[in-house]
């Protein structure tokens, strides 16, 4: 408990922060220039209120999303139908003999947003339907059948300048650029979590949240996704603007699992993430960089790690919005068959898609850097590139696949690199309810990798999307 406290006292410190008011415009609401949301964000964020206005509703869905109810209630609707093919070689290097993989998947979402009390009650559910055809070891992200994405309600008031938000019930969370907690937009299921939220935040855009919170467990049939009750998790994250278009955001994040087999021990476990994210834009120079340290034990094996991801670019004044980054990630490792102690960082719920979509990189036992070059050659199309170096941090530690799952094979290996990534990622969005992506990855794997008996991963995925 000791522990837990001092993980959460820091960011719980800078509530005091947190309701200080700050004289500062309501920003613009997005939704009145492009509708809906495009993929990525959490649909549960739109704000339809101001098509009210007869004069504003200028798209021809406008009618069905948004219906008044009353003087003090209303209804927003939506949804998004998705569909994927992806095609990939030598699925986990092939290290396990799965070889090729060829599938299509399927995600149909709809949503109500139920709005009462001029807002200050607010439920919000989002069913799916998600299929996996002929690919061959789906997991519980890649087919759920038909369940409940989210489903929350809201409880909203004010003290003084001070919105307040109670959430209780299922919902997607993301922080920052989810190095921790993420909503995983390309898994075929979107990743959510059972429990409850109290959101504090003023009109300056400081603001404080406060979680309890029990990840989803998934399942391949209907409406039978429960809570993992294994698994708890309580936290806190701070946002701190200190500078126009800068901020710091100070965070903590504790997660008890009753039962977890990790690295060949079996036990509880009580691990402990303390962070800052240090975020902002200086004229064309922009920066996102988490920087986070773990405790706890497993076991009865002490935790001792740490984790560093940031992405950083500069935009160059030209029509075709050209963005050269870098990215710099690292997360420790050591010898998982220590019965003492355990060094490899988990990022608990990571955002891995940056990575590629071949799914076996994740921030556990990782040294990461690389150039990335974003552009639009038209104002329909966007094209997103990166070459990522992988190495080892620790030799004496496995290679990580995605959900900490160890390749076996590489423990005794004295290789560090794992490969070099080949990213090419290009979308067309003739308007915001539709687009079509089509992503490339080569890997090129490392001695790491070939000698534990692997070989280079080749993945294509095209994929389309209507929203409404």
């Amino acid at each position: 408990m000791r522990t837990l406290i001092t993980a959460l006292s820091v960011p719980a410190f800078l509530l005091v922060g947190a309701v200080s008011p700050t004289a500062q415009a309501q920003a613009a609401n997005p939704m009145e220039n492009s509708r809906p949301f495009p993929a990525g964000p959490s649909r549960q964020m739109e704000n339809y209120r101001f098509l009210e206005d007869p004069a504003k509703r200028t798209d021809p869905l406008d009618a069905w999303r948004y219906h008044r109810l009353g003087d003090s209630s209303w209804l927003q609707l939506g949804g998004e139908l998705r569909y994927a093919f992806t095609s990939t070689d030598n699925v986990a290097f092939d290290i396990a003999g799965q070889g090729d993989d060829n599938y299509i998947q399927q995600r149909a979402q709809v949503h109500a947003s139920l709005h009462l009390w001029d807002n200050r009650l607010r439920t919000f559910v989002q069913l799916q339907n998600t299929r996996s055809w002929n690919q061959q070891l789906p997991s519980p992200r890649d087919e759920s059948r038909n369940d409940v994405a989210q489903a929350f309600v809201d409880a909203n008031f004010t003290l003084g300048q001070l919105k307040t938000t109670t959430r209780l019930g299922r919902q997607e969370v993301q922080y920052g650029q989810g190095a921790l907690f993420n909503i995983g937009e390309q898994p075929n299921v979107r990743l959510a979590f059972d429990g409850a939220r109290v959101m504090l935040g003023n009109p300056g855009g400081r603001q404080l949240d406060l979680l309890a919170l029990r990840p989803v467990g998934y399942d391949f049939d209907s409406f039978d996704d429960g809570t993992d009750n294994n698994t708890h998790i309580l936290g806190a994250y701070a946002s701190l603007p200190w500078a126009p278009r800068r901020g710091i955001d100070i965070y903590g994040f504790a997660r008890e699992m009753d039962e977890r087999t990790y690295q060949g021990f079996s036990g509880k476990e009580e691990r402990y993430t303390v962070g800052t994210r240090l975020f902002g834009q200086h004229e064309r120079l922009d920066w996102n960089w988490d920087l986070m340290l773990q405790s706890g034990e497993h076991a009865n094996r002490d935790i001792r790690a740490w984790g560093i991801r940031t992405d950083s670019g500069y935009t160059f004044d030209s029509p075709a919005q050209i963005r050269l980054g870098l990215h710099l990630d690292a997360a420790s490792g050591g010898d998982p068959l220590s019965a003492s102690k355990t060094r490899t960082f988990d990022a608990l719920y990571p955002r891995n898609g940056t990575y590629g979509e071949a799914n076996v990189t994740t921030m556990a036992n990782l040294i990461l850097a690389g150039p990335s070059l974003n552009f639009k050659p038209a104002r329909t199309i966007e094209v997103i590139s990166s070459i990522m170096q992988t190495w080892r941090e620790s030799t004496d530690d496995y290679v990580y696949l995605p959900g900490m799952r160890p390749l076996a094979a590489t423990l005794n290996n004295a290789e560090r690199e794992i490969g070099t990534t080949y990213q090419f990622t290009a979308r067309w969005q003739p308007n915001p309810n539709f687009n079509i992506d089509l992503h490339m990855m080569h890997l090129d794997a490392g001695g790491a990798i070939t000698k534990a008996g692997g070989d280079d991963i080749n993945t294509i995925v095209l994929r389309t999307a209507v929203r409404f």
